[in-house]
């Protein structure tokens, strides 16, 4: 019985066909969109104009799209990969997990909030942030440092009242 190992071949045993390198290597992946803090602004501003057309349901497919045709006419020279409308969805809801994350820092006892400085934890290695982070990992960023559109994202978001006499 001869040794007839794959290792190296450019050939599929299945499929019977050659295997392209960037799928084989698995570096197909798109470069992401890098996004600057007025890209942002002007985004979440566009988002705050369309917000009385956005019903209860939050923002359509059509409102991202919309969004990225404004960024793509406002700022000509962008960085990264293009901003469409699946990067702006993604970019509302990575802004939404940023809200939330501050919300609950403001809320949790023994912490302090800054706009400029955040929790403001000093040490890295502090226990009692390595703990809240560990259950709310979306708020690493904001260890020692603020989220810059948190009052355009207080106004994006709905009132949620919580509680049993609401």
């Amino acid at each position: 019985m001869s040794d007839r190992s794959s290792s190296g071949s450019s050939h599929s045993l299945r499929s019977r066909g050659t295997i392209e390198a960037a799928a084989a290597s698995g570096t197909s992946r798109k470069a992401p969109a890098v996004w600057s803090k007025a890209e942002e602004t002007a985004f979440l501003e566009f988002l705050l104009k369309a917000l009385p057309s956005s019903g209860d349901g939050g923002f359509k497919t059509t409102t991202f799209n919309q969004a990225a045709t404004h960024l793509k006419e406002k700022f000509t020279q962008q960085r990264g990969a293009e901003k469409t409308g699946v990067v702006c969805k993604n970019k509302w809801t990575a802004f939404k997990k940023a809200y939330h994350s501050v919300i609950e820092i403001k809320c949790t006892s023994g912490f302090t909030w800054s706009d400029e400085h955040g929790a403001g934890i000093a040490d890295r290695k502090d226990d009692v942030w390595a703990r809240f982070t560990k259950s709310h990992p979306h708020a690493k960023p904001f260890m020692s440092k603020g989220f810059d559109h948190f009052e355009i994202m207080e106004q994006l978001m709905p009132n949620q009242s919580k509680g049993a006499h609401v």
